[in-house]
């Protein structure tokens, strides 16, 4: 069966609405249906090409405000096209599914008639792939060429690495190369190129296969002092000191950024947890925040760097083109924190109680790479495992975290599904108590044509000196450490 790129119709629908005056949000309480209002009449599905041309007539009479289309019985999201609007064209159905279409008659006073209904299934379409698919490496940059199809229809092209399509790269256009830079190492890799028609359809794809030789690989700390001993925070101190004790660990200041080759050093990691500072990006410290160590972090990011921002720094986001300039962390925290008798811990079971059966989603994030080696319990009694951060004792509660709930879920099963689709990114784990979808503290965010992988860690809990004493769980917190800058090298 034809692979094909995944979209939910309710987002199709959707974008429609923003383009189209006639197009409204539609809640269905205060709608009632009353069977003796006239229905439409003369429903067909035309099918044509990628699309389905949906037709219908409409009663007469002044009093019709306009029709509610809905898709496969779901009336709690149908889309309404206001006015005399007698069709109405569908993008995107996947083939080889039989979509149900239900169209009722909207009347003055926000009553609806009974729906009338009709099915329709776009047929398997073979689509063309790109022919000459070769890989050409050098150090760790792969460079993809193709030739495309003479095809008018095609939009863009989807690479994928090892069947991963959840973290593909999409290139606009009618482009006939790529360019891969930080590729993983010392492996066989598999690339796949799919076309793309008509912006909702890709072609099975061509494959091609290359290895990329081992090179001994750094990691870097950005430095915002002359020495780890003049750093502000004993949290920095702490991290920057554990840091110089790993193989191949270098501290690095932010003039030397621009000279980094991302090959060779491909790992950066910014750590900022500091009492008292202000929230947004332009209050973090000065050597971070100007605009010389801006311009070099995404040069470095965009040659194929990666990079781990911790603690305050996942506000750095927003200036690196990582997430829209309106989607910064919202959740934040930078006092003296208190006594508590609990453990922080962080869930990487999103969607806890959707689990068994909902419209929104459950996600297990426990196997991703990052949680390797490390020992989920349930020192709360929450009733599920989570990751223990920091015990019992003094903590400072610097969360520096997205709160998911102010970007609504859109067309998604739910808040966390959309601000992935939205900043292109895996989100990891939340809060320990969490058991929806509300907060996104430990985030990766896929590389794409502008930057390199990111991932974001925002805990409060994740404090690398307990001031109370020694932390119980400091050796989670070093190991997730491990993981995740191993990951991202």
């Amino acid at each position: 069966m034809n692979k094909i790129i995944t979209y939910t119709l309710g987002l199709l629908l959707a974008a429609v609405c923003c383009l189209l005056g006639s197009c409204s949000d539609f809640e269905p309480t205060g709608y009632p249906e009353v069977p003796s209002l006239a229905k439409v009449t003369d429903l067909k599905a035309d099918i044509t090409g990628y699309t389905v041309n949906i037709s219908w007539a409409l009663p007469a009479g002044d009093n019709v405000e306009g029709v509610l289309l809905i898709r496969n019985g779901n009336g709690s999201n149908p889309l309404r096209l206001d006015g005399r609007v007698t069709s109405y064209t569908v993008t995107g159905q996947p083939m080889e599914q039989e979509y149900l279409y239900t169209v009722k008659v909207l009347y003055d006073g926000g009553y609806v008639s009974e729906g009338v209904s009709v099915t329709a299934t776009i047929p398997y379409i073979e689509l063309p792939n790109v022919t000459g698919l070769k890989a050409a490496v050098n150090g760790r940059t792969v460079t993809l060429d193709w030739t495309l199809p003479a095809d008018e229809s095609i939009t863009g092209v989807r690479v994928i690495r090892d069947g991963d399509v959840d973290a593909a790269t999409l290139i606009e256009g009618r482009p006939t190369s790529c360019v891969l830079k930080g590729q993983p190492m010392d492996r066989e890799i598999t690339y796949t190129v799919a076309v793309v028609y008509d912006t909702y359809y890709a072609s099975k794809g061509e494959s091609v296969k290359a290895v990329i030789p081992y090179i001994t690989p750094k990691m870097c700390y950005l430095m915002t002092a002359p020495s780890i001993q003049q750093l502000p925070d004993d949290d920095e101190r702490a991290a920057a000191s554990w840091f110089m004790t790993q193989d191949n660990a270098e501290l690095i200041y932010p003039e030397q950024i621009a000279d980094l080759d991302a090959d060779i050093y491909p790992v950066i990691w910014i750590e900022i947890d500091r009492n008292g500072l202000p929230l947004g990006w332009q209050n973090l410290p000065s050597q971070i925040s100007s605009d010389e160590t801006i311009a070099a972090l995404r040069q470095y990011s965009a040659n194929g760097g990666s990079l781990y921002l911790a603690n305050m720094a996942t506000q750095l986001t927003v200036p690196l083109g990582i997430v829209p300039g309106d989607m910064a962390p919202t959740v934040y925290g930078n006092g003296d924190g208190g006594t508590g008798s609990d453990v922080w811990t962080i869930n990487p079971y999103l969607g806890w109680d959707f689990r068994n059966g909902s419209d929104q989603g459950f996600y297990d994030r426990t196997e991703h790479a990052i949680f390797k080696d490390l020992t989920f319990e349930d020192p709360n009694g929450y009733g599920y495992e989570s990751l223990p951060l920091i015990g019992p004792g003094q903590r400072e509660d610097h969360n520096c975290l997205w709160d998911c709930n102010i970007y609504d879920k859109g067309s998604y099963p739910d808040v966390i599904k959309n601000f992935e689709v939205t900043t292109n990114s895996l989100v990891l784990a939340t809060w320990g108590h969490v058991r929806d979808h509300c907060v996104a503290g430990l985030v990766e965010f896929y590389a794409n044509a502008e930057h390199g992988r990111c991932i974001a860690n925002g805990f409060a809990a994740y404090e690398w000196n307990q001031n109370s004493g020694v932390n119980p769980y400091q050796r989670n917190i070093e190991q997730l450490t491990v993981n995740i800058l191993d990951y991202l090298k």
